[in-house]
């Protein structure tokens, strides 16, 4: 686990918590969940899923295509899952983690120089709620509920670490070292409201994530992606305005789908959702 802390700490200081390594590969995909204005700052919520992770065989945490009960309940407890961006003029200052070392601690990452930290917190639990709730949606294990705080799954009681006591623990770390008056990162982050905006502007004639405009008049004419498997010209645009979405930071499928409802004034067809969510 010290080998994945580490192995984040060196992605993050290079990437500025860019979702792919230097050659574009996923290194462990993550959602965002919820920006909140604190004092002088914004606190950015992101849970690390399981789901796209440890079954990708392009994630730096793959385990297995297919990952026994054990092993999703080893990478589910011990895996980072919760982190948090501290922002201010749309600019990271810290990345604040919870992780697991022989006890759970808080590791704080400064995007500028690439340094660490790391803080103890009086956090007690088997699991979090968000990882929790990942594995009942997934389906991983038939038979795992929640009942209270406590997860029954593989055959075990989890005990249930909740997202507002791990939020109201980053926020007192945060006053008490004063982790928002670092310096500003280079990167710049959009909005929700502001990377809708620069999406649709790209979707334009000429723009980045046109790729519509070429193929006019050719939208259903064949292509083949690879030995045996064939698409439309369609197909591959939507395909590629979907993926443009992702490394823009549109994280969540629904958010792109809006976002392509609004271009287009309509509802998506249900083969527009099928290869923008592909």
């Amino acid at each position: 686990m010290n080998k994945i802390i580490a192995l984040f700490i060196s992605f993050l200081s290079l990437n500025a918590y860019s979702q792919t390594d230097k050659n574009g590969n996923p290194v462990f995909n993550s959602l965002t969940l919820s920006e909140e204005k604190v004092d002088d700052y914004v606190l950015n919520s992101n849970y690390y899923t399981l789901a796209n992770n440890i079954s990708n065989r392009n994630s730096s945490v793959f385990i297995n295509q297919q990952p026994s009960l054990d092993e999703i309940e080893l990478a589910a407890t011990k895996l980072p899952s919760d982190f948090f961006l501290v922002v201010k003029n749309l600019s990271p200052v810290k990345m604040i983690m919870l992780a697991e070392k022989s006890e759970k601690v808080f590791f704080v990452i400064d995007p500028t120089t690439g340094s660490n930290e790391v803080f103890p917190t009086d956090i007690k639990g088997d699991i979090t709620e968000n990882r929790a709730n990942e594995i009942i949606e997934q389906k991983f294990d038939k038979k795992a509920k929640i009942d209270g705080n406590i997860l029954f799954f593989n055959n075990k009681k989890l005990s249930i670490i909740s997202t507002e006591e791990i939020k109201t623990k980053v926020k007192n770390l945060i006053s008490e070292k004063k982790l928002n008056k670092g310096e500003a990162n280079q990167i710049k982050f959009a909005d929700k409201a502001l990377l809708k905006k620069i999406i649709i502007k790209e979707t334009t004639d000429g723009g980045k994530l046109d790729f519509f405009t070429e193929i006019k008049g050719h939208e259903n004419d064949g292509i083949q992606v690879k030995p045996g498997v064939f698409s439309t010209k369609n197909g591959i645009a939507l395909y590629k305005w979907g993926r443009g979405n992702y490394e823009l930071g549109v994280n969540k499928v629904e958010d792109a789908l809006n976002i392509w409802e609004e271009i287009k004034d309509r509802k998506p067809s249900q083969r527009e959702i099928e290869y923008i969510t592909m």
